[in-house]
């Protein structure tokens, strides 16, 4: 019995590239254009996922009876649903919690990358110059995102709608392409 050959990845349609193309390019301008409600909706979208989760945390204690720290769920999940309704009441101290969170991100992936970076440069590749490079970026951004939280927050919603429009226009290219070699050639006549 012959077995044939496993395709992991096909080509795209025309239909498929072309949907990407208008949804990524639709995402960028309404990124770019507005960056404020953006960030707001975000902040939103912050405080719905902590209250929920965190009313599972207060919930938890009872499920599990073996929890031998049901008191420090509690609190903590009591805790985190305040901080979530304060986020609705006031949805520019979420965007703050989220840039700080976003900048301890940055910073710690920037230690790191520069850790890696000087234990890389005794390697065959020299490539421990390229993670130190990075890391210095990201710890340059998580200061820049912790003293300006919003200017870093909209920053980073205006870096990822031009991406996204990038992107895009890419994919635009691409269904044009796609739909011209679907064409089919036609005969000359003699």
């Amino acid at each position: 019995m012959k077995q044939g050959k496993t395709k992991l990845v096909s080509i795209p349609t025309r239909n498929v590239v072309l949907v990407r193309a208008i949804t990524n390019i639709i995402l960028g301008l309404v990124l770019l254009l507005f960056p404020g409600i953006t960030l707001i909706v975000l902040a939103y979208a912050f405080a719905i996922n902590a209250m929920i989760a965190c009313l599972f945390m207060v919930l938890e204690p009872t499920v599990d009876k073996k929890n031998k720290h049901a008191g420090i769920t509690i609190a903590l999940g009591l805790a985190l649903v305040a901080l979530g309704l304060l986020v609705m009441i006031r949805p520019l101290a979420g965007v703050l919690i989220i840039s700080y969170i976003i900048a301890i991100w940055a910073l710690l992936n920037g230690l790191v990358d520069i850790l890696v970076g000087f234990n890389l440069t005794d390697s065959k590749n020299n490539i421990g110059w390229l993670f130190i490079i990075i890391g210095v970026i990201s710890v340059i951004f998580s200061i820049f995102l912790a003293f300006n939280p919003i200017e870093g927050s909209l920053a980073v919603v205006w870096a990822i709608g031009l991406y996204s429009l990038l992107m895009g226009i890419a994919f635009a290219y691409q269904a044009a392409r796609i739909k011209r070699a679907e064409q089919p050639k036609k005969k000359v006549k003699k």
